[in-house]
């Protein structure tokens, strides 16, 4: 269990209350950075409206390219501008 998570990457997101969420830096950590990173974050703020958190970067759903079917082709032949 412990490889499966150091193999995972993980993004940095801030919520805050009146913006929503964000990822807060572009890039991916591993859940040693990010939880390092993190708890900097939570002691350095100085908002109390904002909060961090941790996502999986998980991209299991976008395995393939969805395909376009000819019945959705035939609907759209005409351009709705």
């Amino acid at each position: 269990m412990e490889n499966e998570l150091t193999n995972k990457k993980f993004f940095i997101i801030k919520k805050a209350k009146y913006i929503g969420f964000q990822i807060y830096d572009s890039k991916s950590y591993d859940l040693t950075t990010a939880v390092r990173k993190l708890l900097a974050l939570d002691e350095l703020k100085d908002d109390a409206d904002t909060s961090y958190h941790l996502q999986e970067v998980n991209f299991s759903m976008v395995d393939k390219p969805l395909v376009l079917k000819d019945e959705v082709k035939e609907e759209q032949s005409e351009m709705p501008f």
